[in-house]
């Protein structure tokens, strides 16, 4: 049995989460032995690292970025109809409602599905734009104080959305302080971290433009 040893980068993290490696699932082989996180500010800043886990067909996106569109009278999230999606608590999630298939169509979040009951659910969500114009949005904060699950939803039709579970990330380090000009270690000295198939790596500053990780993997392959 030999060792295949990788190391990953990602540069300029900020406020949005940014998985490593990016957009790419681990694999049932993998072990993290090293995460390496370096302030590049001249302040100090907190970073934070999380692990999301695969669910079936849960569609968590690794921007945080969904586009909405419709079709066959259902909303598609980046092209799949009715789309069941994983958010994570301690992230911002935007919704582009750009398109002109959202016409008639209003785009909308509830604690119920198709916001039975004036079950509509406004805290924390932001608009920006009109829905069916370009460059228009609609951003979700997800918090410790958002429901379990939500749905998302059209206020003139029914059966067009689809529900949102909403989870907390697994945090290996959470808001942790690096001076300027410091970094820190995780994991080193024999330690480590395995991780399966559909596992990501996320990495976060609370200060924008600010953090550069390295994340170093063994694979174990056969000779």
């Amino acid at each position: 049995m030999a060792q295949d040893f990788r190391r990953h980068f990602v540069t300029g993290v900020g406020t949005t989460a940014q998985d490593i490696p990016d957009g790419t699932d681990f694999n049932s082989f993998d072990a993290i032995v090293g995460i390496h996180l370096a302030n590049t500010t001249l302040n100090t800043i907190n970073a934070s690292v999380f692990m999301t886990m695969n669910n079936a067909n849960d569609n968590t996106g690794a921007d945080f970025n969904y586009v909405v569109t419709v079709a066959g009278g259902k909303f598609l999230i980046d092209g799949v109809s009715q789309a069941p999606l994983t958010l994570y608590r301690g992230n911002t999630y935007t919704f582009d409602v750009g398109s002109n298939t959202l016409s008639g169509h209003p785009f909308g979040f509830a604690t119920e599905a198709d916001g039975a009951n004036n079950s509509g659910y406004t805290t924390g969500v932001t608009s920006s734009g009109a829905q069916g114009s370009t460059g228009s949005t609609i951003t979700l904060q997800v918090t410790d104080s958002t429901p379990a699950t939500l749905y998302y939803y059209c206020s003139n039709h029914s059966g067009m959305g689809a529900a949102m579970t909403i989870t907390n990330a697994h945090y290996i380090i959470k808001d942790a302080p690096i001076p300027s000009g410091s970094s820190l270690q995780l994991l080193d000295g024999g330690a480590k971290m395995v991780v399966e198939n559909g596992d990501r790596l996320f990495v976060q500053s609370d200060t924008a433009t600010s953090l550069d990780a390295w994340v170093s993997v063994v694979d174990a392959i056969s000779t």
